[in-house]
């Protein structure tokens, strides 16, 4: 008899926040009664030990294709009906897309997706800005460049103060504020010299030609091309989404309380729900524009992690993640808006009934919500080996504290000045502004981080 399953694609040697990604929805499918199946794409040259499966539910890919993915489900067929494939969709790798992938591969089979161009639009922040503009949704002046000479005459395009970053990636790697030409110019020679030394540099993707709004071929080189976006005055947030089919629900928003502007990163360190900056009609004009946002992309299927900047003319994109958010942001969707956002998921590709008034409800419970919550994160102020942290106990200890982590592991090589890292993250439950500042100053005062150079 034949097994209901799910089936998670993963890269090898993925980081440890994917892995953790995929057993959330493991511990959740298996509440539901199915088998757990991974299908894992080598980055290594199979020896005669490890030629076969790593488990009885994993499954070596020797590449991520369409093709390599249909084979593995036609192998599947005789002992398992797999109810869903999925993945981390929300980067990219040198390896290739696996979002793009793994959707391609459920539109052939006729499993729940949503469409690859969406999910490759989403990932790359080029593609995003075009798709945005050509469907007239407010965005900003932008460029993709790959070379100092375009750099410069883009640059003067954009204008300053302008964000420079890769065009891919994740973790916030080398993206800076560049107020002129000489700190562009200093960004740019630092990323394409350094830009391997991220612990996310396999998210820069693979090289390849983009469309410009034109149809003129724009290439892409990891590493080289750069994205030139002009800068956005006001208050950063973000707004966590799901969508059922193209039905898009804006289900709570999260304010960035504090952002630390690094020499190549920009930290989040604190952020509280319901926002405390923003009144209701702005608040309803944002979750209007993640709507267009989302609409525009393409998207369906999905729950999204999209960042915005209240400029002075309203909202303006800056990403659009099509996954689940990091940090805290499953406990805030649990905690504000009563979703397990993983068995949420499941049953979103499982096609179970019931999920739209499901999601109206939480829409309305997070909008009447009065119970504020922060998610904080410690950052390194230098670079070198992470041992540990002093002092734990007496944060843990916070009557206001529902759940923090060292979310860095001992010995990791962190570097402060191009990417974030996470040595801590915490979830709390706090009275409004003043008592999550508060909480967070005394946090970074009394915690001691171990980082030997």
């Amino acid at each position: 008899m034949r097994q209901d399953a799910v089936l998670f694609v993963q890269i090898e040697g993925s980081l440890l926040s994917l892995t953790s990604y995929r057993d959330y929805h493991f511990e959740a499918a298996r509440k539901m009664g199915l088998a757990c199946l991974t299908a894992v794409v080598r980055r290594h040259v199979p020896t005669d030990g490890d030629a076969g499966a790593g488990s009885d539910d994993t499954w070596w890919l020797d590449s991520l294709s369409v093709e390599s993915l249909l084979r593995l489900l036609e192998h599947l067929d005789a002992h398992y009906d797999v109810k869903a494939v999925f993945c981390y969709a929300g980067q990219a790798s040198a390896y290739g897309e696996v979002g793009a992938v793994v959707a391609e591969v459920c539109r052939m089979t006729g499993r729940v997706h949503s469409p690859s161009a969406a999910v490759a639009a989403c990932n790359n922040k080029f593609l995003m800005r075009a798709a945005l503009e050509e469907r007239g949704v407010r965005s900003i002046r932008h460029a993709m460049c790959s070379d100092v000479d375009a750099l410069r005459e883009a640059a003067d395009t954009v204008g300053y103060p302008l964000i420079a970053k890769p065009p891919y990636g994740a973790g916030s790697a080398f993206t800076a504020k560049c107020r002129d030409w000489n700190e562009l110019r200093d960004h740019y020679q630092r990323f394409t010299a350094q830009h391997g030394q991220a612990v996310v540099s396999d998210y820069y993707g693979m090289p390849h030609d983009v469309h410009a709004r034109d149809g003129a071929p724009v290439h892409y080189e990891p590493g080289k091309s750069i994205l030139l976006e002009q800068y956005i005055d006001g208050v950063e947030g973000s707004v966590e989404c799901v969508i059922v089919d193209d039905q898009v629900y804006p289900v709570l928003i999260n304010e960035k309380l504090i952002l630390t502007e690094k020499r190549g990163t920009v930290l989040e360190n604190l952020l509280i729900s319901p926002p405390v900056s923003f009144p209701a009609p702005a608040i309803a004009e944002i979750n209007r524009y993640a709507i267009d946002c989302l609409k525009a992309i393409g998207l369906r299927n999905a729950i999204v992690h999209l960042e915005f900047r209240l400029s002075p003319t309203g909202p303006i994109v800056i990403e659009i993640n099509p996954r689940l958010g990091g940090l805290y942001v499953n406990a805030a969707l649990k905690d504000i808006a009563g979703l397990d956002p993983y068995e949420l998921y499941l049953r979103m590709l499982t096609r179970a009934s019931g999920l739209h008034e499901r999601l109206r409800s939480a829409c309305e419970r997070a909008a009447d919500g009065r119970q504020h919550y922060s998610m904080f994160a410690l950052f390194p102020e230098a670079s070198g080996t992470f041992n540990g942290i002093r002092g734990l106990d007496s944060v843990v200890g916070d009557p206001a504290i529902i759940e923090c982590k060292v979310a860095c592991p001992v010995g990791s090589e962190v570097r402060a000045d191009i990417e974030e890292n996470y040595l801590l993250k915490g979830w709390a439950a706090v009275n409004g502004r003043d008592h999550a500042i508060d909480l967070y100053d005394r946090i970074v005062r009394d915690l001691e981080p171990e980082i030997v150079s």
